[in-house]
């Protein structure tokens, strides 16, 4: 049942979408030129990575789970499109606050379910959350993880438990920003750091269930990972994946963006990565 979701059919989604309070920045929010929401603001990786994973749905019942599911945009966009408005759909992960799960469960009927995907980080270890999703193996079709595997100290437990949870033909969207990027690659040039989105050294803060990266990876690592787990790599693009769109800008922002422009026709040193995997 293979389901092609158009730049245009997106874009409807996306004007007609409703977004909920967890997801609203606030018309008050400096940062950007026009009222926010997370939806909004992620449109481009969002189709992007749903595009990906309609294409591989099979036909009968369906079962999507979403790793970091907080705010709930990917969720609550795929109760809105008609290939999967009748497909059971879960979340896993933090942030799952019991107002946000009954939101989720009255909203959109989502079973949100709280599991610590990073034990390695033992940030958490104290709060006693499960580290295996409370779900049995072979359930899903389709397994999202999106803009979560930088935040992790290890994406291991993530990717095997994805591959775990999904069905035998099952598939494993992941996207994450490139540490390959033209961005990056300026900062190097002018004596700066790249690492200014990850977590400063001893960075411990079990009370903020929201962490900064704890790394960025290369096209190449994230696809030897997904290997070695046991996924075969079905799809891997480089996609620009902007989140900037709606900001507002100093004029040296806004100069620095058009001088990355001419290097995104090199495929890797675009923005974001995009990681099809599937399960044999």
């Amino acid at each position: 049942m293979a389901y092609e979701l158009t730049s245009r059919e997106f874009d409807q989604v996306i004007r007609a979408y409703r977004p909920s309070h967890y997801e609203t920045f606030g018309a008050e929010d400096a940062r950007f030129i026009r009222p926010m929401n997370h939806a909004l603001k992620s449109r481009d990786r969002l189709h992007v990575a749903l595009r990906s994973g309609l294409q591989r749905l099979p036909d009968g019942p369906q079962t999507i789970v979403d790793f970091g599911p907080f705010p709930g945009s990917l969720l609550r966009l795929l109760r809105g499109i008609e290939p999967t408005k009748a497909a059971r759909l879960f979340g896993a992960g933090l942030m799952a606050s019991p107002e946000f799960v009954q939101f989720m469960r009255q909203d959109a009927d989502v079973e949100i379910l709280t599991v610590n995907l990073d034990p390695a980080g033992q940030q958490f270890t104290s709060k006693g959350y499960p580290e295996k999703v409370p779900l049995p193996d072979s359930f899903a079709q389709l397994v999202f993880a999106l803009e979560i595997v930088e935040h992790l100290t290890s994406p291991f437990l993530l990717m095997t438990e994805a591959y775990r949870l999904l069905k035998s033909g099952g598939h494993l969207v992941i996207t994450t920003p490139n540490v390959t990027r033209i961005g990056n690659v300026f900062k190097l040039l002018i004596g700066r750091s790249p690492n200014d989105r990850l977590a400063p050294p001893g960075y411990n803060d079990p009370s903020d269930e929201w962490r900064p990266h704890a790394r960025e990876y290369a096209m190449h690592e994230l696809a030897e990972m997904l290997r070695h787990v046991g996924f075969e790599i079905v799809r891997s693009r480089f996609f620009l994946g902007e989140d900037t769109q709606d900001c507002r800008q100093t004029a040296r922002q806004s100069t620095i963006d058009w001088a990355k422009v001419p290097f995104y026709l090199v495929p890797h040193l675009r923005g974001s990565l995009l990681l099809l995997g599937r399960k044999l």
